[in-house]
């Protein structure tokens, strides 16, 4: 590796770096998200999505600074933009390519510890509206206009009236 790109090289790992820890803590909002959407608390919910928001906004920045030091970094190896980090920890080699190696799998597996997470919230949130919309057609059902019969057979509607009686007598 060129002298003049182990700055860059050293900016790059730092954003790795950050991008492990930002995603350490992005997993255990979506953890405590699965402990809120049991607990059904909208307020912990609502501060939950904002920390997961502000995670993501964080997540976002850093990798589209780490795309660009990376960006510069190939080109002044005279390597392709489309090099992955792992052929470039197979170039720079020896510990610092370990590191690297290490950054990245570590990144790959809490990326898919969040997605996996994640996806369990969904069923969750999923389950909680379509009971919700079970209920609300339920509630919409009882309270909806009912036909009566009249003497002559035919169907009169009455106002809304829940729980209509067809006959008094027992």
């Amino acid at each position: 590796m060129k002298p003049e790109s182990m700055e860059l090289f050293k900016k790059l790992e730092t954003q790795l770096e950050d991008l492990v820890k930002i995603y350490r803590h992005l997993l255990g909002v979506v953890r405590k998200e699965r402990e809120i959407l049991i607990a059904a608390n909208l307020d912990d919910l609502n501060e939950n999505n904002r920390a997961k928001e502000a995670m993501l906004i964080k997540a976002r920045h850093i990798e589209a600074s780490r795309l660009n030091a990376f960006r510069e970094l190939a080109q002044m190896e005279g390597l392709s933009e489309n090099t992955k980090l792992i052929e470039l920890a197979r170039i720079v080699g020896g510990d610092t390519g370990d590191r690297l190696r290490n950054l990245q799998s570590v990144l790959e597996l809490l990326l898919k510890r969040v997605r996996e997470h994640n996806a369990q919230n969904e069923v969750l949130v999923n389950s909680a509206l379509d009971s919700v919309t079970g209920a609300m057609g339920s509630i919409c059902n009882a309270i909806k206009d009912k036909p009566t019969y009249k003497k002559s057979g035919g169907v009169s509607s009455r106002p809304a009236e829940s729980g209509q009686l067809v006959s008094k007598e027992a």
